[in-house]
Formats: structure tokens, C-alpha cells, sequence
């Protein structure tokens, strides 16, 4: 791990026209830099120092690659993870999950990923601070790595990576859904492929969830029914999405009346004002005719039981109900109801699995398969990072994504 040097200081003598020191034993010298800024956490509850003279990241292993970044999505658990102090493994710390920019180190095995590629990398290793956002420079892998067509902004491509990660897990892993073939293509079929890597190379707390959550008679089929609670989150975005192109047919729960001018347009699916519980549960129930079986809460706990309410097991031929939760589960367990967590880490530690996400991404952007969230910009670079978190803690942004350009 490198070592953050948390002072400000001057640019050393190999400063650059660009005002970076190069790495001298670098074979990339005149692309890769020796330092750069880093927006850095000193302490849980603080704000963000823009810290100048930071290393910058280099590659370790076969598979990684160095990406000059150009634009960083901001999600809400940046800024819960800093107010509540949770998924902070050290301090000083980088934090930052999502970002966009331009491949200016290849990985050294062979790839498909080469320098000046444009990309976009979630980073959901949070304890690798190489792959945090809040920087110039971070470290991604092949497999965790998709490029952006020219059809797509940079800016706006910044704003998918860990939401669309999330999304695909929870209805590729957790639910056993497989993913619409695109291009011409065979499906991706994720509850297969998991199961032909070695139990051993699955991190031991989410081997369950991979291996055992749902069965193969379970699995939803064209034409069956989901629910979505917080329907305007970007997760919720990726997660109808994805299910309306495998066939699926989908209910949004949300704010009618801040919401529904936008979600009443989207392709596919069907709004139920969530603002009466008890009123959302009765019409869920009504337009499924009881026969809702699969379930994503993107909220909270609270709004995760009313999807209980609305689930019905199959008990005729032996189906359990199933509901993934983001952010959490009912305590009390229900007779017939499955409840799911998402197996994220998947995502970086089986590259099998992250790299056929990353690809079906890659057609999907290219063909225009999938909707994008609308995106809001926030000024200011590293800098305006902290303003752009105030924003999100006040609650101004909802239904879309911030993205800060670097």
C-alpha cells in the first residue's frame, strides 16, 4: 500500500510543463506522472483536504492498469461512509467509488485494454485506496474495467459503474436472472458461471448468497413479475432495465409527485406512487394478482418490509418468494420469503465474474440497450468535491447523479 504523504508540498525539481514530477525508472516517463493531487480524508466526520505531492498509484499485478481520471460519480455512501464512519479502513483515507478517463498504463498480461482507451471503473475494493476516485491517477484491473463508445460523455459514463455493478448482482447472482443477450449474443447466465469457479476463490461471507440463495426451479422466467422500492435511484434505474430486456415485467415504487413526471416515461415499466404504504401494497397486489415473487429494495429496511407484504410464494409448485436488499433486510424472517444481500465483491475478486459484467456493459453502451442516469455537474475538480457532498447531505439531489470533471 502507498504511503500518503498528508502534507502540502512543493513540486519536486522533475517537475513537467504540466506541473507533475515523472517517475524517472517509469517506461511510460513522459504519461505518467510521480505525483498528483488527492482529495484526502483525515478523519471520520471531517471534511476533504486537497493534498498536493500524493504518489501516484502504479501497477502491482499482471492485470492492472493505470487510468488518468477524468470524471468522478459520486454516490450517496461517499458521503455516509465519512458522517457515520463505516467502510473507512484506514486513515489518512481516499475515498471515491466511481470514476471515468483514459488508459495511460496497459496492463502488462495480455488484454483487451489498451493506452488512450477511454473507461469506466467502479471501485467497489474500497480497501485498495489505488482504486479510490478522489484522485488524478488510479489503479482498476481488466476485468473491472469497461470502455466507453463514443456515443456516451465521459462525464455521463462516470455516473454508472458501481450502481450498474450492484444492479446486475443482485438479479444475475442473488435472483439467478439472465442477462438479455446483446449484439447477437448468448445470454449471460451469472448463477451458472459462479457456480464453475472454485468455492475457494469465493470469499467465504458471500459463498452462501452465490451458491445456495435461490434454486434453478426458482429463477425467473419471461413474463414474470418484479418490484423495485426507491424506483429513482440509479440502482433502480440499472436493475429495471436489465430485467425489462430479459423479459421481465416491472413495478417502480416511488414519489409520485417528485418522481413521476420522469419514471412515467420509462420504457417498460410501471409506476405505483409509494407516498400510502398501505395503499402501494393493495395496488402491487391487485396488478400482480398475488403472483409477485421477486423483489429489490434500494431504500432501507423500513421499505424493504412493505415489499415483504407484497411478496407470495408460489406454494403450489414449491417456489420461495426472494428480496434483495442494498441496503438491508427485515430482522424478523417471513415463512416462504428468501432475503438476499448483494454479493459485491464478486465484482473484484472473481475476474471471471467482473469481466463478464464489464462486457455485457460494453455492448450494452454501444448498442444504446440501456438507459442512462441524467447527471448533474458539479464544478470545481477535486476541490469542489466536498460542496458537491454538501449537496447530496441536504438532499438536492435525488433521482440523478452528481459527477465532478476533473
Amino acid at each position: 500500500m502507498p504511503q500518503i504523504k498528508t502534507a502540502i508540498e512543493s513540486p519536486t525539481s522533475l517537475d513537467t510543463a504540466q506541473g507533475k514530477a515523472r517517475r524517472a525508472d517509469s517506461p511510460l516517463e513522459s504519461e505518467l506522472p510521480l505525483q498528483q493531487d488527492v482529495a484526502l480524508l483525515h478523519a471520520a466526520r471531517e471534511r476533504l483536504v486537497l493534498t498536493q505531492a500524493c504518489p501516484v498509484p502504479y501497477p502491482t499485478k499482471d492485470d492492472e492498469l493505470v487510468v488518468e481520471i477524468r470524471a468522478i460519480g459520486l454516490n450517496p455512501v461517499d458521503w455516509k461512509s465519512i458522517d457515520y464512519n463505516f467502510a473507512i479502513p484506514r486513515l489518512p483515507y481516499i475515498a471515491g467509488r466511481d470514476f471515468a478517463g483514459v488508459v495511460v498504463k496497459a496492463p502488462a498480461a495480455p488484454s483487451r485494454l489498451q493506452v488512450g482507451d477511454l473507461v469506466l471503473s467502479p471501485s467497489t475494493d474500497y480497501r485498495d485506496i489505488r482504486k479510490s476516485a478522489f484522485q488524478e491517477y488510479a489503479i482498476s484491473t481488466h476485468h473491472n474495467v469497461a470502455r466507453i463508445p463514443r456515443n456516451v460523455p465521459t462525464t455521463q459514463a462516470a455516473s454508472i459503474g458501481v450502481a450498474y455493478v450492484a444492479a446486475a448482482l443482485a438479479l444475475g447472482v442473488s435472483l439467478g436472472l439472465k442477462l438479455h443477450g446483446l449484439a447477437g449474443r448468448d445470454e449471460i447466465d451469472l448463477w451458472e458461471a459462479v457456480r464453475q469457479v472454485p468455492v475457494s476463490a469465493i470469499p467465504a461471507d458471500i459463498v452462501a448468497e452465490c451458491l445456495s440463495g435461490i434454486e434453478n426451479a426458482e429463477r425467473p422466467q419471461r413474463g414474470d413479475w418484479i418490484a423495485i422500492y426507491g424506483g429513482s435511484s440509479t440502482s433502480a434505474l440499472f436493475i429495471s432495465e436489465i430485467a425489462r430486456l430479459a423479459g421481465l415485467k416491472v413495478i417502480l415504487l416511488a414519489d409520485g409527485v417528485k418522481h413521476g413526471g420522469r419514471l412515467v416515461e420509462r420504457q417498460g415499466s410501471i409506476l405505483v406512487d409509494s407516498h400510502d404504504p398501505a395503499r402501494a401494497i393493495k395496488i402491487v397486489q391487485s396488478i400482480t394478482k398475488g403472483k409477485l415473487r421477486f423483489a429489490v429494495d434500494t431504500v432501507g429496511k423500513e421499505t424493504a418490509g412493505y415489499l415483504v407484504q407484497m411478496l407470495q410464494a408460489d406454494a403450489p409448485e414449491g417456489k420461495r418468494a426472494h428480496l434483495v436488499g442494498l441496503t438491508g433486510v427485515p430482522k424478523e424472517k417471513v415463512g416462504g420469503v428468501v432475503f438476499h444481500s448483494v454479493p459485491i465483491k464478486l465484482f473484484h475478486e472473481v475476474p471471471s465474474i467482473g469481466l463478464a459484467l464489464m462486457v455485457w456493459l460494453e455492448r450494452a453502451l454501444e448498442s444504446g440497450a440501456l438507459a442512462l442516469p441524467e447527471v448533474e455537474h458539479a464544478e470545481g475538480g477535486l476541490s469542489g468535491i466536498n460542496a458537491a457532498l454538501d449537496k447530496m447531505r441536504r438532499g438536492e439531489i435525488s433521482g440523478r447523479r452528481l459527477v465532478v470533471s476533473v
